[in-house]
């Protein structure tokens, strides 16, 4: 009995304490990995400590229990352990919770990471749609900037072909010579490639005859493709001998002619006549050589406005009356038996007198289409100009051949740029033409269409040609074959085919069989959803199966039907159409944006501008024009131009333009464009101007040792090099002096006949090409020098150049005489071209500089040096170019082959 007493308190004990470890263990929250929105807690924790060890110690703790002899022993063990377990279960517990806090602290740790992990690719995704886009928005076109130019050099020279490409992503370039692709390796030592941040260069080293040609350069990407051009002549000797005078000069197609005078860009009023002409170097061949005439790619020929005559050494096309539609770029090519060669000018038609004062300009472009028995649709493109104000819409004007009076075919003004005109004769020749109206009034008329004769256009179809024995034909008509048709079935398939906000033109197909009758057609319309019908023709005879219907309502809907008649009766209606409405008014399109302006030549500007995002109905674009400043906007092509980009011609030299864009379009034109930046007109890059001023600095005998003056102009471009000609005195032909180019501004010219005279002339070289050549020198004397005195010096400058004092810079003469030189002497004249010198220094100076004050403010100064040793003084220097003492700064290059270095 008392064991089961104690057996049952040690299963309450047991359960009691599994109660208590299991609510203590309940307390314990179970970390999981969190968010990272969510903080850990670790004020919740406690360590689980088993509390078994507390009911068996009890147990033995007892009297009441039977003893067994292995009781005390086991007593005696626990006593002996109690010291230990205690210790072991308290590490126990503190270990179990370091372990706890360590999962806590590393699930955080992990958390971090991940949640660090998941933004930081998180940022680069964005990053990476973000470069997309702007790699997206930066996308465009390849297009040459600046493009190839043509050159004529001298056999043996090096020249450089050169053009800018502009794109993104960058375009694949290529270079073609006569049509063939150019490769590098076919001639390394002749052909160098380069290309860096977007300059192509071909530089072709020691020009033979073989080197001449056209060369092109095509740029490709995905967006497009774009293409320049550039024509290289090679001057070439045969048979020359130095002295001679039966050396001569010949082109590479000797008996080939060449342009000689060309058209440059022409502006002319409208409807005034103009000419185009140019000449060539020679007659051409006939039957081997032919001149041919084009306007925007499209060759022209003659015609009652247009003469074309080609005789001998020149051609000319000329047209009788300008207008808007002959405005655009016209080229004539010359075509040989080795090669064809073109020139390109652009014609500018500018806006005749209004017809009232503040009036519209003309409208152009006047298309006729859809040409039936008594029925045509028109179309045109609206003016630049609109006049004082802005253009309300339109009157369309209709003619009959040979009577002469124009009768307006609307009452009420067209705003849209089409008009359906009905009720005319069949059989008839029509012309029509458009005025544009504002509040001033009616406009210029546009230029008349070509004549047309309203017939029915499917006759054609209605007629077979039989061809039969010996060449003879005959010819059957389907109106025979059907017979004789009495009340005509009614017309088929009745739709809109054309649908505006103040007009629906119906469209439907004639019966079959039509029969051979004469055959006209009634409109019937009525209300959507109502079962009654009106006559919509009632005021006119419908011969053709279209007709416009004008007075409808906007927002309701409409259906239509047919009947045909002919001399039997009137047929059935035709099925009703589908519900027809009018449509909404077109909206004008956006203008376009980013105008830039980028320079061309010394009166020219190419324009670019980017299209609006919505250009599906966009027809062109007219730009504008106006100097920095003053408002005065002016139009500058009168036919929308299509691409985005233009060459503006006419401009002022050294005059500052902005400019601006419009979109055109059937509804009219946009607004104007944002303007754009100012740009000085000044030539983007070109050959330099000559040199000037050539000195004889020493003589051998059989050697001269030449220096001469820089270009004023350098043509945007440095000068590179140098090229000289000579020629014996009284002779007629020059002979080239140097192959390899001279770097500097002296050159040794070798191989002289001693006590022959001889006169010499410099060309300048930049990337663009060679310039004109200098004028010719005088005749210098190819004999020794044994003077005492000293050369002239040279290559002097002038520098910091203020308003009392400038800074003279010289080199010492090459030619120093019986003795070195020991000092120079320094002379001022005031004027630009007084003769009266006065010695600045009493006591000649050593140095090669010199500091000239007691200037005035404003006045012009000459300056010359004059070297000087034992024996004396010798010659002066060339005048330098007149220097005005201002502040400034500036460095000019002045002295025997120096000039002032001007802007460019």
């Amino acid at each position: 009995m008392e064991t089961r007493t104690v057996m049952q308190r040690e299963r309450e004990e047991q359960s009691s304490k599994m109660s208590q470890s299991m609510q203590l263990s309940s307390q314990i929250q179970k970390k999981t990995f969190t968010s990272s929105d969510e903080d850990a807690s670790y004020s919740d924790f406690y360590p689980i400590i088993p509390a078994d060890l507390m009911s068996v110690k009890e147990l033995l703790d007892m009297d009441n229990l039977p003893r067994h002899r292995t009781w005390e022993s086991l007593k005696e063990t626990l006593a002996a352990n109690k010291g230990y377990r205690r210790d072991e279960w308290t590490m126990f517990g503190n270990e179990a919770e370091k372990v706890e806090l360590d999962v806590i602290r590393n699930q955080r740790v992990l958390r971090k990471r991940v949640d660090t992990m998941a933004l930081r690719k998180q940022a680069q995704n964005k990053a990476s749609a973000h470069l997309r886009y702007l790699e997206r928005l930066s996308q465009r076109a390849p297009d040459f900037a600046v493009p190839l130019r043509a050159h004529t050099v001298w056999e043996g020279m090096t020249v450089t072909l050169s053009c800018i490409v502009q794109g993104c992503p960058p375009p694949k370039v290529t270079w073609f010579k006569d049509g063939w692709p150019l490769r590098m390796s076919d001639q390394p030592w002749n052909y160098s490639l380069q290309q860096k941040f977007g300059v192509n260069s071909l530089e072709i080293r020691r020009c033979s005859p073989d080197d001449a040609g056209k060369y092109k350069v095509v740029a490709k990407s995905p967006l497009g493709e774009a293409m320049t051009f550039g024509t290289l002549v090679v001057n070439s000797y045969q048979g020359a001998v130095a002295g001679s005078e039966s050396s001569k000069t010949r082109m590479k197609y000797e008996n080939a002619a060449q342009f000689g005078s060309t058209f440059p860009p022409t502006w002319v009023r409208e409807a005034e006549s103009f000419t185009l002409q140019c000449t060539f170097t020679s007659a051409l061949l006939p039957s081997l050589q032919d001149a041919t005439w084009f306007r925007d790619g499209i060759q022209l020929h003659p015609s009652n406005t247009v003469d074309i005559k080609t005789a001998d050494d020149n051609a000319s096309i000329t047209f009788k009356a300008a207008h808007k539609e002959l405005e655009g770029v016209y080229t004539i090519q010359l075509r040989t038996c080795d090669e064809v060669q073109e020139h390109s000018a652009f014609v500018y038609i500018e806006d005749a007198s209004a017809a009232v004062q503040g009036g519209p300009a003309s409208p152009l472009a006047v298309q006729v289409s859809d040409v039936n028995k008594d029925y045509v649709f028109l179309t045109w493109q609206p003016p630049s100009a609109d006049g004082a104000s802005p253009v309300e819409g339109y009157y369309v004007e209709r003619c009959v051949v040979g009577e002469g009076e124009w009768v307006h075919c609307n009452v009420n003004i067209q705003k849209m740029c089409y008009y359906p005109v009905s009720g005319l004769k069949e059989g008839t020749l029509y012309q029509f033409r458009v005025r544009a109206v504002n509040q001033a009034g009616a406009g210029r008329p546009s230029k008349a269409t070509e004549p047309v004769l309203t017939a029915d256009p499917l006759q054609h179809t209605r007629t077979t040609v039989v061809k039969v024995d010996r060449g003879r034909t005959i010819t059957v008509t389907k109106d025979e074959l059907e017979g004789e048709v009495k009340a005509p079935l009614p017309p088929t398939n009745v739709h809109a085919c054309e649908v505006s906000d103040t007009y629906v033109v119906l469209s439907w197909s004639e019966p079959e069989p039509r029969g051979k009758e004469p055959l006209t057609f009634y409109v019937e319309r009525s209300l959507a959803g109502k079962s009654s019908w009106e006559m919509a023709s009632l005021e006119m005879e419908v011969n053709s199966p279209r007709f416009p219907v004008f007075d409808l309502i906007q927002g309701q809907q409409y259906l239509f039907r047919v009947r045909s008649i002919n001399r039997h009766g009137v047929s059935e209606p035709s099925e009703p159409s589908a519900p027809v409405s009018l449509g909404t008014q077109e909206a004008v399109p956006a203008a376009p944006h980013s105008v830039m302006a980028v320079r061309d030549t010394d009166t020219s500007v190419l324009l670019q501008w980017k299209e609006p995002e919505e250009k599906d109905d966009v027809l062109g674009y007219y730009l504008y024009c106006s100097e920095r400043g003053k408002r005065d906007w002016k139009t500058i092509n009168n036919k929308p131009v299509t691409k985005n980009r233009f060459t503006v011609h006419g401009l002022k030299n050294r005059q500052e333009y902005v400019f601006r864009v419009k979109s055109v379009s059937r509804a009219g034109n946009s607004s104007y464009s944002d303007e754009s930046p100012p740009i000085l007109v000044k030539a983007a890059i070109s050959v330099p101007s000559a040199p000037s001023a050539i000195a004889l600095l020493l003589c051998t005998g059989s050697e001269m040792v030449l220096g001469w003056r820089a270009p004023a102009r350098h043509g945007g471009d440095p000068v590179l090099e140098y090229y000289l000609d000579q020629r014996e005195k009284g002779g007629k032909t020059w002979r080239e002096v140097n192959v390899k180019p001279a770097k500097k501004r002296q050159f040794k010219v070798c191989n002289l006949t001693s006590g022959d005279f001889y006169q010499f002339r410099v060309f300048a070289a930049n990337m663009a090409g060679v310039g004109k050549p200098s004028e010719s020198s005088e005749a210098f004397l190819c004999e020794k020098w044994t003077m005492p005195e000293p050369g002239c010096p040279y290559d002097a400058e002038v520098r910091e150049v203020s308003a009392g004092s400038l800074v003279l810079l010289w080199a010492a003469p090459l030619y120093q005489g019986q003795g070195p030189v020991t000092g120079y002497f320094l002379e001022i004249s005031e004027g630009d071209r007084s003769d009266n010198w006065t010695t600045l220094n009493e006591k000649p100076i050593t140095d090669t500089h010199y500091k000239v004050s007691g200037l005035q403010e404003g006045h012009t100064y000459r300056l010359r040096v004059a070297a000087v040793n034992q024996a004396g003084v010798g010659p002066a220097s060339l005048p330098t170019e007149p220097v005005t003492a201002h502040t400034t700064v500036c460095v000019l290059l002045i002295g025997v082959y120096s000039v002032p270095l001007e802007p460019f």
